[in-house]
């Protein structure tokens, strides 16, 4: 479900691709063979709706996109991934859905699902698709997490589907949670890793924000392991809370427990 302006380029070399061929091959004359490769990058812009296609059974998905099928089983997928942010070209604002292949999220995206028009609030625009709402509603029957839940149902209350189910309780690895000396064993200094974080205010409103979250509870944490004072206490758990509410899961007892299991997978994914 691409936007049709991001296609403009495929369409117009198709079209100087048909004209040259047609043209060089001496089938049709060049006005005709100029005719020809508009209604070819007419075709490529306009004639089909949608980038993509998505099928969901028992065992996983299956995403075709440009004819080539790629299949997803439901173990290999960990939710949606969901990023808001402006048009390339114009001043709206787009949704970008991709499949979420890794927990927590790596540098590599995931496969691209579609980009939908969204308010300046990044709230849905107009009517939103029942394609969208249908995705939303098979990743909550999974019970796999879709990264900005407060717009998803919004979706799927418009379309009369059911919400998200409740959020999941998070367990510990069999290993048990891994303790602050190893979690912390490669992060940089607190120091370089303060000057590299921008401040609250400047803070990633989409792209890169839990990446963010999670770097800042991590660095709360190690401060206040460091300091040992009352005040660094109250801000790691702060910021151990705003990454637990991000990732939409409840977690029992100290949730700085949450924070240094999530900062260690998240250290050996982005060496």
């Amino acid at each position: 479900m691409q936007m049709r302006s991001e296609r403009s380029g495929v369409g117009f070399v198709l079209m100087f691709a048909t004209g040259i061929v047609l043209v060089g091959t001496g089938v049709i004359d060049p006005l005709g063979a100029f005719l020809v490769a508009l209604v070819v990058a007419a075709a490529a812009l306009f004639a089909t709706p949608y980038a993509f296609w998505l099928r969901a059974d028992d065992q996983g998905v299956t995403l075709v996109r440009y004819l080539v099928p790629r299949r997803f089983a439901w173990a290999d997928l960990h939710g949606l991934a969901m990023e808001f942010g402006n048009e390339a070209e114009g001043d709206g604002r787009l949704l970008t859905l991709r499949l979420r292949l890794a927990d927590p999220r790596g540098r590599v995206p995931g496969p691209l699902l579609g980009k939908f028009p969204v308010t300046d609030e990044d709230t849905p625009e107009g009517v939103p698709s029942r394609a969208m709402a249908e995705l939303f509603a098979v990743f909550g029957e999974r019970e796999l997490p879709v990264e900005e839940p407060e717009f998803a149902n919004e979706v799927l209350q418009v379309r009369g589907l059911p919400r998200l189910p409740p959020l999941r309780v998070w367990a510990a690895p069999p290993e048990g949670v891994p303790a602050a000396e190893r979690a912390y064993k490669d992060a940089p200094g607190i120091d370089a890793e303060a000057a590299a974080l921008p401040d609250e205010g400047l803070r990633p409103r989409q792209r890169g924000r839990r990446e963010y979250l999670l770097r800042r509870a991590a660095l709360a944490d190690r401060v206040f392991l460091r300091d040992g004072d009352g005040l660094a206490l109250a801000i790691a758990l702060r910021a151990a809370e705003q990454l637990v509410k991000y990732d939409r899961i409840t977690v029992e007892g100290d949730q700085r427990h949450y924070v240094r299991q999530q900062y260690l997978s998240w250290r050996t994914l982005n060496p």
